[in-house]
């Protein structure tokens, strides 16, 4: 039997094998070239598929890929949801077949059009890619995670790509090599076929190229040059964080790490998401006038320590708080990220806008009525941003971005522009030492690449790092241990091509998809007439 000719059973091992050889190129273990040939067995499973073999084939590879890569979900609503394993096992299948229906829907319209005009339509697969992908991004507010980009977000002369397309160019690039080796294995006498091929292949290795010269003409910084700037990891737990009687010696620890990284040259001190128990302001119960309300003010004891610290140590701080705000006379808490410097706030505080789904809210919390906000200490639901402004700093303005929100470049990209460098703060604590944290570690690298711009990542249980901005790792720490990063970032302007366009080649690629389904629903209705 030739291979493009597989079917029933041998096509459904195959979509399974593209499901594991996609997983296999994330972190962990991160085998990112075996991206390259992963699509390859489900594209030709689906030659002379029905429809419901290539709905079929299209989740089982889906399903493989999501489940490998997101299995760390199920320890995280078990531990920190408190849901029976069963219970946690269901909410991950959930989420799987969610995510696994847009690689059946693009299995599906892969093998109507190969049914329909032939083989050369596997050019269209890096379309129908990214065009699905980045629906994926958007709908219900969207979940990014393990974009086909990402795979190689270690290949950094390949990544250079995104400086002018954005992660979803990567996408395309990668998807369009496994459609090109599909075609020739496809049709490998064909001309137009090889033709076709050829293209794919050469965009990619010409992106490849490109990178390469971008690299070696762009030297690392030199040891000592530009501001000094720190990282501080606490390596807080997450149950000791909300433990009564932890609180000072939790400050306390942060405090003497800051001090140390002041006294080691940092200018700029950064402290990771929700890095205290207690939280800058804080809601108070008043009666006026014989009513009783909520107001905030500052915490007496932490605000004010904090500011005089930063005074004390003639340092800018950058630290991350949850906060409150009144919402309609409601109280409503916010995930943020405060600037300090030694004559206290220099400007209001960045909200968190794209929230955690799981952690800070439930997403379709009518079906998934079980399962509560992992997310402690919050005395009231935390509900998101509404403005997307950097924190302005001494060393320029600071495109700072909380946690989750590294995973959508459209949160990035605007704060990016007009900023001098990118920091993230986030509390990776939640995955424990799965593969999750090197996942996110890996997004968020990209941004750097996508602006240009130097990042500082202040992880609270690891991984922190410091990344040029062509996405060289300059410095990072281990997982799970207290420490300092220390390191130098040079403040940089201008933009790049894609900070000012933004992702219009994936918006290009969702509208021909959406024609291509339409073409496909009408020929099927008139068959039926």
């Amino acid at each position: 039997m030739n291979v493009i000719e597989i079917s029933g059973r041998r096509g459904f091992l195959l979509s399974c094998a593209s499901g594991l050889l996609l997983a296999l190129a994330y972190p962990h273990p991160g085998y990112n070239l075996a991206a390259f040939i992963a699509l390859v067995p489900l594209l030709l499973s689906l030659r002379g598929a029905a429809r419901g073999s290539a709905l079929a084939r299209g989740y089982a590879c889906g399903v493989v890929f999501f489940a490998v890569l997101l299995y760390w979900i199920v320890g995280v609503v078990h531990t920190y949801g408190g849901l029976p394993w069963p219970l946690g096992g269901l909410t991950l299948g959930l989420l799987v077949f969610y995510l696994a229906t847009y690689v059946a829907l693009f299995a599906l319209l892969v093998a109507l059009s190969w049914r329909r005009f032939g083989p050369l339509t596997l050019a269209a697969v890096p379309v129908v890619w990214v065009g699905l992908e980045i629906v994926r991004a958007k709908l219900m507010g969207g979940f990014p995670w393990g974009l086909l980009g990402y795979s190689q977000a270690a290949n950094l002369p390949f990544m250079q790509i995104t400086a002018i397309g954005g992660i979803y160019t990567a996408s395309f690039l990668v998807a369009g090599v496994n459609a090109g080796i599909a075609l020739l294995l496809a049709a490998p006498r064909r001309p137009a076929a090889r033709a076709v091929a050829a293209l794919l292949l050469i965009a990619a290795a010409a992106a490849w190229g490109g990178g390469l010269v971008v690299l070696r003409e762009a030297a690392p910084a030199e040891d000592g040059a530009g501001v000094k700037v720190a990282a501080i990891q606490a390596n807080v737990a997450q149950g000791r964080k909300w433990t009564e009687g932890e609180e000072e010696a939790i400050v306390d620890e942060l405090v003497d790490l800051t001090r140390q990284a002041a006294g080691g040259g940092a200018r700029l001190v950064v402290w990771p998401e929700s890095a205290s128990p207690w939280s800058f302001n804080r809601p108070v119960r008043r009666t006026e006038g014989g009513r009783t309300g909520i107001a905030l003010e500052p915490h007496p004891e932490y605000f004010g320590m904090v500011k005089r610290l930063a005074a004390e140590l003639d340092i800018t701080l950058i630290a991350g708080s949850v906060d409150y705000r009144l919402d309609h006379g409601r109280l409503a808490a916010t995930n943020s990220a405060f600037v300090l410097g030694g004559d206290g706030l220099l400007a209001p505080p960045y909200d968190k806008v794209h929230l955690v789904p799981f952690g800070e809210y439930v997403p379709l919390q009518r079906i998934l009525f079980f399962v509560d906000r992992l997310v402690q200490g919050a005395i009231a639901g935390f509900v998101p941003g509404d403005r997307l402004e950097p924190l302005p700093t001494p060393l320029g303005a600071a495109a700072t971005f909380i946690c989750y929100e590294a995973i959508f470049p459209e949160v990035v990209r605007p704060l990016a522009v007009g900023s001098a460098y990118l920091v993230n703060i986030t509390n990776d604590a939640w995955f424990g030492l799965s593969s999750a944290p090197e996942q996110h570690l890996a997004m968020a690298v990209v941004r750097a690449i996508e602006t240009r711009r130097y990042l500082l990542r202040a992880a609270n249980t690891g991984i922190s790092a410091i990344v040029d901005p062509y996405g060289r790792i300059v410095a990072r720490t281990a997982m799970q241990e207290q420490t300092i990063l220390s390191g130098a970032i040079e403040p940089r302007t201008g933009e790049t091509p894609y900070t000012r366009a933004g992702d219009l080649l994936a918006w290009a690629c969702a509208i021909l998809t959406l024609l291509c389904a339409a073409l496909h629903v009408a020929a099927h209705a008139r068959q039926r007439t």
